[in-house]
């Protein structure tokens, strides 16, 4: 137990909810007669191509009934649009997502609060619509009876608001279905060194009803079979509307759809929604000769009744490899240990050797529980790549979103009549990611499934923003920079990784609302010096945010990535030529990196290091900082006896979610991006500018373990039903009041959300706290303000923590509190389940202000007592 350790604080009060964050104005509806003439054609149009569709079909003799996936986009959204298309026999709702920054013209536009006409872009949703002939002649009526004047039906009035903000209405497409999926550049890649049949996975749209399903499975699995191919594996998951097929494709029809043909049987099936690259979560490590394990690591294993709190899923690590033998726990049911030579196994022993060690340079406490593995990955059957790295990845002829989710429910519930392989784990680390899935407007099937399993079993899935390892381009040729100062250069680095946005986004499940999403800051354990090689430059101050980061917003412009920690030095080679106008990241032997077990040259090696970087490595960090947080939430439990009352219905992956989050700061790195990115008239948006790069902030574990004299951190926590609210009191140390000074206020809040799969709001439960209510006064005029991400950004996931500072005096008296209300409401439809929370609260102040600590503890205590008697 720590001399200062964290305090607990009484339980709260019950009280309303606060008033919530209002909505912008939307775009303007249009006249019945307005959107005649801009849709009037496009609509017989449709109505033209459906009935060539029936025609085919009877020419074909079959039983069919003409079908399509009709694609409504509107300027705004229409919550729960879902219940207007139940009431039309033959449609079925399939889906829906939003686009962003749709410019305005003269139809449609958003209004300023004056009244005035915006230049601003504005937000649009897309509807997906399952559609039968009958079913569209329905919809065609309500339109024609619209575009009349007349009232429409009982139940059908919602399509009034579809129609006056339609901005176009078309059937989803072979294009759809095809472009930007990953699927056609893994395809040209793909037969430059494969002749055989080509994998690939099909995403069929999910249809409600089993029989549909059955339909539509049948009919694709009939298409691939005429297409001469295979289909080796389908899943249904119910829970996040999940259906697809793992199969290959013979060479000539692969080719037939690269040459742009588009009649192929498969590709104009309306059941279908994607076509994607097959086995896209990828891992790679260096392949460079290892170096020898330094001497230094502990001796001692964790006890055999120990049991893991940290799940990795990832490839098989080399197991008796000297930093893990004893400490692993494997789980590998689909013996793929058969098939993996051990000096394929690198990415997961990487990651297993940082959760368990950190970074070999200067490993820390080893993890006191075993870490359970269950591997994912396979070898790739091309082992090296052109850039000399190693790949190991989900099989081919596996569906990634099917294999988590079973690897997932074995954890928790067992498989095929056995026990649950590790009930007691907290923490899942993913430091993978799909390479052809970056996150755009959706969520990936992916994240959904993440967000689904941490409601259901109350796990906190830890995950990899992801990696760019491409060449940094530049906007004027090297000559220009080559003798400029160290500073000028790295700037000019940042300001071209910022503009260059578009192709760093986040790779799924990066996206996850429940999740942690984890990006790499520039920085490692290891004493090389960059200026010993003069052909290399180091892009960075130590840490600042690595180069090679995917970058956030995500979903619904949460803030994303949610946190830093260090991921390795990526250094960048100088261009021989100077007329090069980019600068490309070092993968070399000598380079800096963080250090972790690897296989050995030899065989039977198992001492060998390597060297690595990347979101990867700074995700495994991240869990083995919570896994160290565990003995400090036990501690807290115990403490019970002394009189403090522990909120025993919040899951401890709740309280690791937060208190991982607690210690998160922008620190140096926020001040320099600021002054990089600052210029007249972005000021309102700079927050949420330089939140896509620092997230939260860059962890630092040990202050969330333990207090000091001048910085005290007091947890609370709860459960709240929809509407209701709770009122935490962190009680002022008289000391300070009347001084000048530094002083910080911090709160973190977390929670997971229940989902709701057909709304593109998607999170259930929306939890929040207002600023704080002191004597510290928060605000432009009070004597703290706000420090770090967003306010409104935060608001948008299941993680708020805002930074209030300021060193104004502020007077109070003994008694006075911080109040921190925290609310809860429905955010997509109704909410029936109990939401719990947890809640960390720290104040911290300079050191010339003296000690708070025990002013603190003591009136924490009275309180509890007071409780208690009352």
């Amino acid at each position: 137990m720590p001399e200062r350790p964290l305090l607990v604080l009484p339980l709260p009060t019950l009280a309303g909810k606060a008033s919530g964050p209002r909505g912008g104005n939307g775009p303007r509806a249009l006249s019945p007669q307005r959107q005649h003439e801009r849709l009037g054609p496009r609509i017989q149009e449709l109505e033209a191509a459906l009935e060539a569709k029936r025609l085919a079909i009877q020419v074909s003799t079959t039983d069919l009934q003409p079908e399509e996936v009709l694609v409504l986009e509107t300027a705004g959204n229409l919550e729960e649009f879902y219940k207007a298309v139940q009431k039309i026999e033959g449609l079925d709702f399939l889906g829906e997502f939003d686009e962003d920054s749709i410019p305005p013209n003269d139809d449609f536009f958003v209004t300023n609060d004056d009244g005035t006409r915006s230049q601003k872009a504005f937000k649009g949703r897309v509807y997906l619509v399952f559609t039968s002939q009958a079913a569209y002649r329905q919809l065609l009526h309500l339109w024609n009876t619209w575009q009349q004047g007349s009232d429409l039906p009982r139940g059908t009035r919602k399509w009034r608001d579809v129609f006056s903000h339609l901005r176009d209405i078309r059937f989803w497409s072979a294009s759809d279905r095809l472009d930007e999926t990953g699927v056609l550049e893994d395809w040209t890649d793909r037969l430059t060194w494969d002749d055989g049949l080509i994998p690939c996975e099909i995403e069929l749209f999910f249809r409600r009803s089993p029989a549909e399903r059955l339909a539509a499975a049948n009919r694709v699995r009939s298409a691939v079979v005429a297409a001469g191919g295979l289909v080796h594996h389908e899943a249904v998951i119910e829970d996040i509307r999940y259906h697809a097929f793992s199969v290959r494709l013979p060479v000539q029809a692969v080719q037939q759809l690269l040459d742009g043909e588009r009649d192929l049987q498969l590709i104009q099936l309306e059941t279908i929604q994607f076509l994607r690259a097959s086995g896209q979560m990828i891992a790679r490590c260096s392949a460079h000769e290892p170096a020898g394990l330094r001497d230094g690591l502990q001796t001692f294993l964790p006890p055999v009744t120990a049991e893991p709190l940290v799940a990795l899923l990832d490839g098989l690590p080399l197991e008796q490899h000297r930093a893990l033998a004893g400490r692993l726990r494997v789980d590998d049911p689909e013996d793929l240990s058969a098939e993996y030579p051990a000096d394929c196994r690198r990415h997961g022993t990487a990651m297993a050797s940082l959760i368990i060690w950190g970074d070999l340079h200067r490993p820390g406490e080893a993890l006191p529980q075993p870490l359970y593995v269950r591997p994912i990955l396979s070898p790739f059957q091309q082992p090296l790549s052109s850039d000399g790295t190693l790949k190991e990845k989900v099989a081919d002829n596996a569906l990634t979103v099917d294999l988590i989710h079973r690897a997932v429910v074995r954890i928790f519930e067992g498989e095929g009549g056995e026990e649950a392989a590790a009930p007691s784990v907290q923490v899942i680390n993913l430091s993978i990611g799909i390479r052809d899935r970056p996150f755009m407007h959706s969520l990936s099937p992916l994240a959904r499934l993440l967000d689904w399993l941490a409601w259901k079993y109350q796990v906190l899935f830890i995950v990899s923003a992801g990696n760019v390892m491409d060449e940094i381009p530049l906007d004027a040729p090297w000559s220009q920079y080559s003798n400029q100062p160290l500073e000028e250069i790295q700037q000019a680095a940042l300001k071209a990784i910022a503009s260059d946005t578009r192709n760093r986004r986040l790779l799924s499940p990066a996206e996850t609302i429940n999740g942690l999403t984890v990006a790499a800051t520039h920085h490692d354990e290891g004493t090389y010096v960059t200026h010993t090689n003069p052909n290399w430059i180091d892009p960075a101050p130590l840490g600042f945010p690595g180069t090679y980061n995917c970058h956030g917003p995500g979903y619904r412009r949460a803030l994303k990535p949610d946190l830093l920690a260090p991921g390795g030095r990526a250094v960048l080679r100088k261009p021989v030529v100077h007329s090069k106008q980019s600068l490309a990241i070092v993968d070399h032997p000598n380079a800096p990196g963080q250090c972790v077990a690897a296989p050995g040259a030899l065989s039977g090696e198992l001492n060998a290091t390597i060297k690595t970087i990347g979101t990867s490595n700074a995700t495994a960090l991240m869990s083995r900082a919570a896994a160290l947080l565990v003995p400090v939430l036990d501690d807290l439990r115990t403490a019970e006896a002394d009189g403090t009352t522990w909120p025993s219905d919040v899951p401890d992956a709740v309280w690791i979610k937060a208190l991982l989050a607690h210690s998160a700061r922008w620190g140096d790195a926020g001040r320099h991006y600021r002054q990089v990115f600052e210029v007249a008239g972005n000021g309102n948006q700079l927050r949420s500018q330089l939140g896509r790069f620092l997230g939260s902030g860059l962890v630092s574990p040990d202050p969330i373990r333990e207090c000091t004299a001048t910085r005290v951190t007091a947890l609370s926590g709860g459960s709240l039903n929809s509407s209701a609210g709770a009122l935490h009191r962190f009680p002022l140390p008289p000391s300070l009041s009347g001084k000048q000074g530094w002083r910080s206020l911090v709160v973190t809040l977390a929670w997971f959300s229940p989902i709701h799969t057909l709304s593109e709001r998607w999170r259930r439960a929306h939890l929040w706290f207002k600023s704080p209510d002191s004597k510290l006064k928060v605000g432009s005029k009070g004597q703290l303000e706000r420090s770090g991400a967003d306010w409104q950004a935060v608001q948008r996931g299941t993680l708020q923590h805002e930074i209030f500072e300021g060193e104004e005096v502020s007077a109070f008296v003994d008694g006075d509190a911080i109040i921190v209300h925290v609310s809860c409401r429905e955010d997509a439809g109704p909410l029936t389940d109990s939401i719990p929370y947890a809640l960390a609260i720290t104040l911290e102040v300079d050191l010339a202000i003296g000690e708070i600590y025990t002013e603190v503890r003591d009136r924490i205590q009275i309180r509890e007592r007071i409780v208690a008697a009352g």
